[in-house]
């Protein structure tokens, strides 16, 4: 009797350390929560011609995350909040290969709640250049890869996609420049660049290409 009444309490005993590390949310294998991406907003890139030069202006998009219970432990704050650290962004453009590049990302994402952030994509102008070439036009793929811990400890991440546009710039209007009693056409830019003195824009010259 005494050798059954020993097996029993050591599975009593088993069985309740088990229970007690199944709470404790830094033991488990996996967290405690979901890490979701719920709305996805990247504004297309736009261009315009000033002075006859191709100017972009980037807007930051935006994202929405969703920090959602996986089970019964995950239900409390501060411990299963979710600190965002940083997002890996793969774009890929049009003939060429995929290129890598990490931003950070701010802010908590609270136990069972949603927070919205931006967040960057392009780090500057020149990492358009080679993509969409100087005047743009060109649609870049992307794949995001999101990535944060819990209060707790626990590393989290979510990779999803959506693509980049970046508007063309509308070539440089053109007209008569006058050089040294000569006229031709040209952009405003070329033409005071040139020395010469501009007219205005679609002005053809003289059928003599002379100035008055």
């Amino acid at each position: 009797m005494r050798k059954y009444t020993k097996i029993l309490a050591l599975t009593v005993a088993l069985a309740t350390a088990g229970w007690f590390a199944g709470c404790n949310g830094t033991i488990d294998d996996e967290p405690n929560v979901v890490f979701e991406v719920a709305t996805l907003a990247i504004p297309a890139i736009t261009a315009a011609t000033t002075a006859g030069v191709c100017t972009f202006t980037i807007t930051n998009p935006t994202v929405t995350f969703n920090n959602k219970g996986k089970n019964h432990l995950a239900g409390e704050p501060p411990f299963n909040d979710i600190r965002l650290q940083d997002v890996t962004v793969d774009s890929t453009w049009p003939n060429l290969a995929t290129t890598q590049r990490g931003f950070p990302v701010a802010g908590t994402v609270p136990a069972g709640g949603t927070l919205t952030v931006p967040f960057t994509v392009v780090g500057s102008v020149a990492d358009l250049v080679t993509g969409a070439g100087n005047n743009g036009g060109a649609t870049a793929g992307l794949q995001l890869t999101f990535r944060g811990t819990t209060v707790s400890g626990e590393a989290v991440s979510v990779t999803t996609g959506g693509t980049l546009l970046v508007n063309s710039c509308p070539p440089a209007a053109v007209g008569a420049c006058c050089t040294v009693g000569v006229c031709a056409v040209k952009t405003a830019l070329d033409c005071l660049n040139g020395g010469g003195t501009y007219t205005s824009d679609n002005t053809p010259c003289p059928a003599n290409n002379t100035c008055p």
